[in-house]
């Protein structure tokens, strides 16, 4: 995730530099372009290396180019597709016209390339047939001229040839036959041939000479098929010279008699093709081998050079120009190259398609054509009106769609504006009406919500001031003890607490100290909180003023009456045990008139003799303190009652105890032990201790520090629950 985020950082910062780049790149690209434009024609230009300003200039100005067109297309892009309208339009035109575009590309495709390989395909059918009639009328001669008596003479074997040759070329135009008699020279013995201008064939070599049989077909009893001469060294032309060839053998010894009939493709043998075919096929045999032009030894001189013309055929006549709807039609044919026998595919022919040429191949059938015709007539009528519904739905549907969001990014002026009251009309019962009415009901909640934000700011006004105040409650100093240290700290739950700690000097050496928690949290319980400190501090003074008089009483000597007043019990040197006990049943009986039943308080209160080290203290429902002796004993101080303000007139019970040197104790509230981590388990009572008394010879305040930063940490992160609040009284040396 590190190295994500240091990547995204990193692209960002590259990013950010190279678009502050830019613009000084693009003056450069100026600086460049002009000061070439200056140079261009100098010879410091020419013949230096300043010649390289012209690469370095256009390198640079077409960065530019394309980094300032493309932020120009993305900032067109942003103005013209803005409007949700505008997108919808487009996406419909691309769903419902980009079907339409690629049925008509298929339909074209399809149509040309059907047409033109049918019409490919009648060619070749023919050069087929011309070939199967060369390899019938060479078996013929070949059989009849191995019947022939051995002492015909070469008069009366031409004349032979020559008349059955003639009715060979009624069929195949230009036909040539040579023929061997007893064995196979380099020449043939006989030749027959028209080589009148009609049947001379095409090509570089379209001699009358005899031909002599290629070592290829040793041993072949026939053969027929396309063939071609290739491109002789030094000729400036890179077409062969293709023609029909059938090769058949007969009898045997000095019977033995071979015919090849050659039928070169001529200006009379393409006449025949396309009158019995009806296509325009030219002549157009590409007869250089594949690896020709490549030497292996650079050290040779080079190849002539090889013409090869696209716009003309083997005829010389002009080819037509592609233009959509008239373009020449490759025909690949098997050939094989006379003088090696090697056999491959080779671009022999080459026909003239239009549109024209197209319908007859897919109408020349004048009933099925003209059904095809009506049921593609009626195909396309429908679909032209099925995309005219479509579009119109599109448009519909897009006006629908728009028109509501435009209400809406109405809607949200007004609420960016402060407001909330505007509201969307709308008719339409589908998912965009409701989300206007969503939007509604938004608007409706957001102008509540600021209506109650503005009672909570108040209110968190009030809490504000009211915790300033409670911070006032709480004790600003320590009173000064010879032989214990007091501390105490509270953390409030909800901005005001309901806990309560208080220490109070009575008279000097004597102090009250107390820690009281209210039910509930938040205002409620603060103003409880608040009734509970100003009855026991009250009750503080009372107890001030009681002792201070009778520190002030005199017994009579002898007298039998007692004092003139009443010591209150309790008072150090009496033994009564009763002072800090009705100090709570007055709180109590206080708590309840001016409280509601449901709400109570639990409170310690305890009174500390400093000079005696003894403390008196009543436990009113609340935590039991824990007294940790300087050994690492625990007691609990549970002597009390019941909680305050929830019954009226109950008693409650006084304990004491006596603090020894290094003796420590901890009074708290249950926010300490029940503070929860985020798994839900509370901090506890046994944790608690078991940090007392590892820290016990800690002095008070840093004991206090440690447990609220323990309890903090062992809550984590979650929300605080109730108050936290201890107070701590550490019993030092005397």
């Amino acid at each position: 995730m590190d190295f994500a985020e240091n990547f995204q950082t990193k692209f960002a910062r590259a990013r950010e530099s190279f678009r502050r780049a830019m613009p000084r790149v693009a003056l450069a690209a100026v600086a460049l372009f002009l000061l070439r434009l200056f140079l261009r024609d100098t010879s410091l230009y020419r013949n230096t290396p300043l010649g390289l300003l012209g690469p370095v200039t256009f390198v640079v100005c077409a960065c530019v180019i394309l980094y300032f067109g493309l932020k120009l297309a993305v900032r067109l892009k942003r103005m013209l597709l803005w409007k949700v309208r505008r997108r919808l339009i487009v996406t419909y035109l691309f769903v419902g016209l980009t079907p339409v575009v690629l049925l008509l590309a298929l339909g074209v495709l399809v149509a040309t390339g059907g047409s033109s390989q049918a019409m490919v395909r009648v060619v070749t059918v023919e050069i087929e047939a011309s070939e199967r009639q060369a390899l019938e009328g060479a078996r013929t001669l070949a059989g009849s001229l191995a019947r022939l008596p051995p002492n015909t003479s070469g008069r009366e074997a031409q004349a032979w040839l020559d008349e059955r040759a003639a009715l060979l070329r009624a069929a195949l135009p230009g036909a040539r036959v040579y023929a061997w008699r007893g064995g196979e020279g380099k020449a043939a013995d006989l030749f027959s041939a028209d080589l009148g201008e009609e049947t001379r064939g095409v090509g570089p070599d379209a001699s009358d000479e005899r031909e002599s049989l290629p070592a290829w077909l040793d041993g072949r009893a026939e053969w027929s098929g396309f063939a071609y001469l290739p491109v002789p060294e030094g000729a400036e032309t890179s077409f062969g010279t293709p023609s029909v060839r059938a090769l058949a053998r007969a009898g045997e010894g000095r019977n033995a008699a071979a015919v090849l009939v050659a039928v070169p493709v001529s200006r009379a043998l393409v006449a025949r093709y396309r009158e019995n075919t009806g296509v325009n096929v030219r002549p157009f045999l590409v007869g250089i081998r594949y690896e020709e032009g490549r030497r292996e030894d650079p050290s040779l001189p080079p190849r002539g050079r090889r013409l090869f013309d696209v716009s003309h055929d083997q005829f010389g006549e002009p080819l037509p120009k592609f233009d959509g709807f008239n373009f020449p039609s490759p025909v690949f044919l098997d050939a094989t190259d006379w003088l090696t026998g090697e056999h491959q595919a080779r671009w022999s022919f080459v026909l003239d398609w239009s549109w024209a040429e197209g319908g007859k191949q897919f109408w020349n059938n004048l009933v099925v054509g003209q059904t095809w015709w009506r049921i593609l007539y009626v195909v396309a009528v429908v679909f032209l009106v099925l995309e005219m519904l479509a579009l119109f739905s599109a448009a519909w549907m897009t006006r629908a769609v728009t028109g509501t969001v435009h209400k809406l990014y109405r809607a949200t002026e007004s609420v960016k504006l402060g407001d909330f009251s505007h509201r969307i009309r709308t008719r339409s019962r589908d998912q965009l009406g409701e989300l206007a009415l969503a939007f509604n009901d938004m608007s409706a909640n957001i102008e509540t919500l600021l209506a109650e934000r503005v009672a909570h700011e108040r209110l968190k006004r009030e809490v504000e001031i009211a915790h300033e105040v409670q911070a006032q409650l709480f004790p600003r100093s320590t009173p000064a003890l010879d032989t214990a240290d007091i501390t105490g700290e509270c953390r409030a739950a909800l901005g005001v607490a309901g806990d309560y700690y208080d220490f109070i000097e009575v008279t000097p050496g004597l102090v009250a100290l107390t820690l009281g928690d209210v039910s509930g949290k938040g205002l409620s319980a603060s103003l409880v909180m608040s009734n509970l400190q100003a009855t026991l501090r009250a009750q503080v003074s009372i107890i001030a003023e009681r002792l201070s008089i009778a520190n002030q009483v005199t017994v009579p000597a002898g007298g039998d009456g007692g004092p003139a007043f009443e010591m209150p019990c309790g008072v150090v040197e009496t033994d009564n045990g009763c002072l800090v006990s009705r100090m709570a049943e007055r709180i109590n009986e206080q708590l309840c008139r001016s409280t509601d039943a449901n709400r109570f308080a639990t409170l310690f209160l305890a009174l500390y003799d400093d000079r005696a080290r003894s403390l008196r203290y009543t436990n009113a429902g609340h935590n039991a303190p824990l007294l940790v002796r300087a050994g690492g004993t625990v007691e609990r101080l549970w002597t009390g009652g019941t909680v305050l303000g929830a019954f009226d007139g109950v008693g409650f019970e006084e304990g004491q105890a006596v603090l020894r040197d290094g003796d420590l104790l901890v009074v708290y509230s249950d926010g300490i032990t029940e503070a929860r981590r985020a798994d839900g388990e509370e901090f506890g009572e046994e944790r608690l201790l078991k940090l007392l008394i590892q820290n016990r010879t800690e002095t008070a305040d840093n004991i206090r520090v440690k447990i609220l930063e323990s309890v903090e940490t062992w809550a984590g992160q979650a929300e605080r629950g109730d108050d936290q609040t201890v107070v701590i009284l550490r019993a030092g040396d005397k």
